[in-house]
């Protein structure tokens, strides 16, 4: 009853040790990073957007404060659903942030008001 191992990634039988998982190292590489990707794959995504979200932001500010129409950030490519983290001005305002820029709702349901972030946020 002595069953031969083979490779872990490509099925290859295993010469050598009797605790020998893979052939080479390219192999066991190869295995790692498969696993490792199918795993990491939502954390890519979601980090993919909220750059473009930070773009379209950036876009639509570039001098710091503005108010845009959502249907112009979703054209260039925004998804609301994802920020990095939010902040309540004085005034009971929130704003979403992906990144250094942020927005909130105006009283247009619209539109948005796009800030970018001042060192004073940083610190409540």
């Amino acid at each position: 009853m002595n069953k031969k191992k083979t490779c872990l990634f490509c099925n290859k039988p295993l010469n050598g040790r009797s605790d020998k998982k893979f052939c080479d190292e390219q192999c066991k590489s190869a295995f790692h990073n498969k696993n490792i990707e199918s795993k990491e794959a939502y954390i890519r995504f979601v980090n993919k957007q909220l750059r473009t979200n930070r773009s379209a932001l950036r876009k639509a500010c570039p001098e710091g404060k503005a108010t845009v129409r959502k249907q112009f950030l979703i054209s260039l490519g925004m998804n609301f659903t994802y920020c990095t983290h939010n902040w309540k001005s004085n005034n009971g305002n929130t704003y979403f942030f992906c990144y250094d820029y942020g927005y909130t709702n105006v009283d247009n349901p619209e539109k948005v008001l796009i800030i970018q972030q001042q060192s004073y946020m940083l610190n409540q």
